[in-house]
């Protein structure tokens, strides 16, 4: 048991020591790669494209500004709107009541 906790330890010593190695080396002798030029790969991204003001179309705009009875009719139909799928559901919860009873029965 203590042969395997010295080779335990001394592959755990050796390891942080190789770790650590490879860690000064990186930090103090290996050149640091240079950043500073990946700018200059985005430069030309919307040099095709065509910015002229004559090919683009005009844009139009809507006016926000509802009067009151506007807003009224809206809410009048999407009121419609839900009583006709409230009945439509309604009809359907029917429909399958009756199938579920047929089945019942037989």
């Amino acid at each position: 048991m203590k042969k395997l906790l010295k080779f335990v330890g001394t592959v755990a010593a050796l390891s942080a020591v190789v770790a650590g190695g490879v860690a000064l080396y990186k930090k103090f002798f290996a050149p640091e790669e240079d950043f500073s030029d990946l700018d200059d790969d985005f430069d030309d991204e919307f040099e095709d494209e065509d910015l002229d003001s004559d090919t683009q179309a005009e844009r139009g705009y809507v006016s926000l500004n509802n009067t009151a009875e506007a807003v009224k009719e809206k809410a009048a139909d999407a009121g419609e709107t839900v009583k006709e799928a409230a009945k439509e559901v309604k009809e359907t919860v029917a429909d399958a009541a009756e199938e579920v009873k047929e089945t019942i029965t037989e």
